[in-house]
């Protein structure tokens, strides 16, 4: 990434013309992404790796190196530490611990386990009912490659790293064929949360009849699974060649699906309000997560809008039309096989970007503030003076309410579901747990709890000491102290005895530091005698 700016060529007025966007491209194969970015926007694609760039988009995480280096005009589509919810293993996991708070806000997952860890367990579940079917799936992979159906705990490998679900053996069907609903959400922000829903996503189909699993049919993925990857190679799959009517064919439109809810006496409308909430009870449980990574690479972005992503959450419907969150994508695919997929992907990743509100003239005011901040420390010694926490705070609530104004008028297809004033004190309580359970998981609050039982201890011994050296009348030359070796209190050189029932402080010099007193620094040898000193007065 380079270190200076080079202004773009003068035009014909010898005025220094503004320059375009450019977006970073070295990592992005799906065709549509370079279309929308060059064709509707009209932004410059640089497919060099050490670029300059506005945008920085990557079919793949990111590393915390590279959200490190960022300046404050640049943007990149993936947030670091995303694997916390991406990683189906890391998914479990999280969305476990808060059922075991929040039982009932979070029942919209199915039973979860994650292998090779809970084994025992997963054991004592299928030892309890043995008729109950599970899907098992590689902790790593995607596409619906290795998962399979069981009944025995015998079929899954000791070693292999997978997580298992308890299968949905009633699923809600649509012309007798079971299907998943693919939502896209858009997180733009994490401290605090943003997520806005797109309103069209996908409805994925099985290609055969939907029969409950059974000894004849367990192994029969088509019938099971909905995975494009795996249905578009089946003999019955229908591709849609219409985007006016995407109602034909396994891969449809969400809104053929909610109307198909509604006319069978569904209602679609209770439903999406319930999928909204499962999808920010989901960030919830691992924004605390998002939130410290990020900090940690961009600790001054004020703004809280240099990292988007655009996530794909797989949700399957009961025959009770409950939503059952299956697993989420970070990466999900932008492949155009057909036209609807052409359409719905287009203006997915176009409101996405509008919505970034990229400006070429944020490079400039960066690249112009940087160079006038150089000269200043060359020719002037004075040192900048740091913002307060107070004037943070108060940049911070200035550039929220200007994201606010302008994403309101520019979301498209989007809707922001978080922050919801109706449901904030309530979402707020998920994520607070969730700091909790990340704290007690790095010992950050034991150590500092037992940090401040420390301290007060430290407090209250140097009070009673200076108490008991003014009350006592005992000259210092008749105190002898017990026998028995000393106790050190810290490591700085004080050790506490115990004379003639008094409690007084000694200041010694520490039989490790003994022999590198003539290394000592200078200031401090007179720092030793003034507390001598004072010792003397205190216990005369």
């Amino acid at each position: 990434m380079p270190t200076t700016f080079q202004a773009s060529k003068k035009n014909v007025s010898g005025v220094c013309a503004v320059p375009r966007i450019t977006v970073n491209v070295c990592h992005t194969q799906y065709a549509v992404v370079r279309e929308v970015l060059k064709n509707v926007f009209g932004y410059n694609l640089s497919t060099l790796p050490n670029s300059d760039f506005d945008l920085y988009w990557a079919d793949t995480g990111i590393t915390q190196e590279l959200v490190g280096k960022l300046k404050p005009y640049q943007k990149v589509n993936h947030f670091p530490n995303m694997s916390c919810l991406a990683r189906k293993n890391n998914l479990g996991k999280n969305l476990m611990k808060m059922r075991k708070a929040f039982k009932r806000d979070y029942s919209f997952f199915p039973p979860t386990w994650v292998l090779p860890m809970q084994r025992n367990e997963l054991q004592m579940e299928i030892a309890q009912d043995n008729h109950k079917t599970y899907i098992v799936k590689p902790e790593g992979l995607s596409q619906g490659k290795g998962i399979f159906l069981t009944k025995c705990l015998e079929d899954i490998d000791q070693n292999e790293r997978c997580i298992v679900q308890r299968y949905i053996r009633k699923p809600y069907l649509v012309e007798d064929l079971k299907f998943d609903l693919r939502i896209y959400a858009l997180v733009y922000g994490c401290d605090p949360l943003r997520i806005y829903l797109f309103k069209e996503g996908l409805a994925r189909f099985a290609t055969e009849k939907y029969v409950k699993p059974n000894k004849d049919n367990i192994e029969n993925l088509y019938m099971h699974l909905t995975n494009y990857a795996i249905n578009k190679h089946s003999k019955n799959f229908i591709f849609n060649s219409n985007a006016e009517d995407p109602n034909v064919g396994h891969k449809r439109s969400l809104a053929s699906i909610w109307k198909y809810i509604d006319d069978h006496g569904g209602d679609s409308r209770s439903l999406r309000r319930k999928i909204k909430r499962c999808i920010v009870k989901t960030l919830c449980a691992v924004q605390p997560q998002l939130s410290r990574c990020l900090r940690s690479c961009q600790p001054s972005n004020l703004g809280n809008d240099v990292c988007f992503e655009i996530l794909g959450f797989d949700v399957l419907l009961d025959h009770k039309m409950k939503p059952w969150l299956l697993e989420v994508n970070h990466s999900p695919s932008f492949s155009v096989d057909t036209p609807f997929d052409n359409k719905v992907k287009t203006e997915l990743i176009a409101d996405t970007v509008r919505l970034l509100h990229l400006l070429p003239e944020r490079r400039l005011d960066y690249w112009k503030k940087e160079q006038a901040r150089i000269q200043s420390r060359a020719y002037s010694r004075v040192a900048q003076e740091k913002i307060t926490k107070e004037q943070r705070e108060t940049l911070k609530q200035e550039a929220m309410a200007s994201r606010d104004s302008y994403e309101l008028k520019h979301c498209g297809g989007f809707t922001r579901i978080y922050p919801d004033k109706k449901l904030d004190w309530k979402y707020q309580s998920f994520i607070d747990y969730a700091e909790e359970e990340l704290e007690q998981f790095y010992g950050f609050r034991k150590r500092n709890s037992s940090a401040q039982t420390k301290l007060q201890q430290r407090i209250k011994s140097r009070d009673i000491m200076k108490s008991a050296s003014k009350n006592s009348t005992v000259p210092l030359s008749t105190m002898r102290p017990q026998t028995g070796k000393p106790r050190r209190s810290n490591g700085k050189g004080l050790e506490e005895r115990v004379c003639s029932g008094v409690k007084t402080a000694v200041v010694l010099e520490d039989k490790k530091d003994a022999s590198n007193r003539e290394r000592m620094p200078s200031e401090r040898k007179p720092r030793i005698k003034i507390l001598l000193s004072k010792y003397k007065e205190n216990a005369g």
